[in-house]
C-alpha cells in the first residue's frame, strides 16, 4: 500500500507543515510505505501541476485548513473533484473546523453570512469526498455530526501527536544563557490578535517578571505578516504606555521554528507556556509544551477545557481577568510538580510513536 500525505512545504507554512513532516517520519518507522507529497501554501497551481503523479498511490492523506491553498479555499472545492476520479481512497485531517455560532469580531454581518456559507458549503463537501475524516479533539467531532451531518462513523478522533525526546537543556544553565531570572512565563510561536497576547500583558503588574514574548517577526504562514507586524507593534505599545519594561521581554527573530535549537532552549527556560488563546481548536504550541513536559495557563475554549477534564497539565482562567490568579495557584510548588506529572503522562499516551500505528491500522483498514 502506497500512501501519500498531502501538505504545504516548510519553507511556506510553519505550523501544519512540521507536524505533517514529523508524522510522517513517525508512520514510516511502522514500514508503511508513505510519502511527503507537498505544495506552496497559498499558490494551488504547485499542487494542481503535480496532480497526476497521486495516481500512484493507493491512499491520499489531504492535511486541510480552510485557507492553506489560498483564495478563500475554494481550491479545495477543485481539488476533491479532480481526487473523485481517482481509485485512491481520501482521508481528511481537518486541524480546524468552524462552527455555524463562531463569531468574527470586526467582520461585517455580510462577510461573516458569507464566510458561513462557504464553510457550510466546504465542509459538506469534504464529507462527500472523503472516506475518513480525522479530527483531534471530541468537540470537533460533535461540531461536524451536528452541524455539519457527517456520519460520526465516519469521524475518527486522534490526538494531536506529541514529538518523543524532544531537546531538553538544563534550566539553569539555560537561563543564565538566555539572560533570564526568576520565573519564566513564555508565550511562543505566532503573534496574532486571536491568540491573545494582550490579555495577559495588559495586566503583566499583577502577574510579574518574567512574561517572556518569542515570535517571528512575521507569519508562519507568509500571507498575514502585516496582521503580525501590526499585533507585535500593538503590545509594545502596551508596554511602553504602562512602563511594563520590567515585567514583559520580547525576543522577535526573523525565523524561529522547531527545528532551530533556540526554540527548545526557550521551552527549557520556561515555568509556564502561555496560551491565553480568543478562540483555539487546537495548538501546535501546547503539543510542544508537551513535548517539553512544560505546564500551560490555557483560555477557557473548547480545546483547553477537552483536555482539561482528564488532564492536569493545563490550568483555565475562565475569564480574561483570572490569568494573575491562576499562573500564581500553578506556580505553587505542590501544583506545579503535580502539572509536570501531567505532562508527562500526556506525553507518554500520545506521543508520534504510538498515534503512528494507529495511522497505520487506519491505512489498513481501508484496502
Amino acid at each position: 500500500m502506497k500512501v501519500a500525505m498531502v501538505f504545504p512545504t516548510r519553507e511556506s507554512e510553519k505550523a501544519i507543515s512540521g507536524y505533517a513532516t514529523t508524522l510522517v517520519e513517525n508512520i514510516k518507522k511502522t514500514k508503511v510505505d508513505i510519502e511527503n507529497f507537498t505544495y506552496v501554501s497559498g499558490h494551488p497551481k504547485t499542487l494542481f501541476n503535480r496532480l497526476k503523479a497521486l495516481k500512484k498511490y493507493e491512499v491520499i492523506h489531504i492535511q486541510h485548513e480552510y485557507n492553506l491553498l489560498g483564495n478563500y479555499g475554494l481550491p479545495f472545492f477543485l481539488l476533491y473533484f479532480l481526487l473523485f476520479f481517482s481509485e485512491a481512497k481520501i482521508i481528511t485531517t481537518m486541524h480546524t473546523i468552524l462552527s455555524q455560532k463562531e463569531r468574527f469580531p470586526g467582520s461585517s454581518r455580510l462577510k461573516t453570512s458569507l464566510r458561513k456559507i462557504l464553510y457550510l458549503i466546504q465542509n459538506r463537501w469534504i464529507n462527500w469526498f472523503s472516506d475518513i475524516i480525522v479530527v483531534h479533539t471530541s468537540f470537533l467531532k460533535e461540531t461536524l455530526s451536528k452541524e455539519y451531518h457527517v456520519k460520526k462513523n465516519k469521524i475518527v478522533v486522534f490526538p494531536q501527536g506529541i514529538i518523543e525526546n524532544a531537546p531538553q537543556y538544563n534550566k539553569k544553565k539555560i537561563k543564565k544563557e538566555l539572560k533570564l531570572f526568576g520565573n519564566v512565563y513564555l508565550f511562543m510561536g505566532s503573534m496574532v490578535p486571536d491568540h491573545g497576547h494582550d490579555i495577559i500583558i495588559r495586566q503583566a503588574d499583577k502577574i510579574g517578571k518574567t512574561i517572556l514574548v518569542v515570535a517571528n517577526s512575521g507569519s508562519v504562514n507568509d500571507r498575514n505578516s502585516d496582521r503580525t507586524r501590526t499585533y507585535l507593534e500593538e503590545n509594545r505599545k502596551i508596554v511602553q504606555q504602562k512602563g511594563f519594561e520590567k515585567f514583559v521581554r520580547f525576543d522577535i527573530s526573523e525565523s524561529i521554528t522547531d527545528k532551530n535549537p533556540l526554540w527548545w532552549k526557550y521551552f527549557s527556560a520556561a515555568d509556564l507556556i502561555l496560551l491565553s488563546y480568543r478562540v483555539g481548536h487546537g495548538s501546535g504550541i501546547f503539543a510542544h509544551a508537551m513535548a517539553a513536559k512544560r505546564p500551560v495557563i490555557g483560555s477557557n475554549v473548547p480545546f483547553f477545557n477537552e483536555i482539561s477534564k482528564n488532564y492536569g497539565c493545563v490550568f483555565i482562567a475562565k475569564n480574561d481577568q483570572d490569568y494573575p490568579k491562576v499562573i500564581k495557584e500553578a506556580m505553587k510548588p505542590k501544583n506545579h510538580n503535580k502539572m509536570t506529572k501531567e505532562c508527562e503522562r500526556y506525553l507518554k499516551e500520545y506521543g508520534l510513536s504510538s498515534l503512528a500505528l494507529k495511522y497505520k491500522k487506519l491505512y489498513y483498514s481501508l484496502k
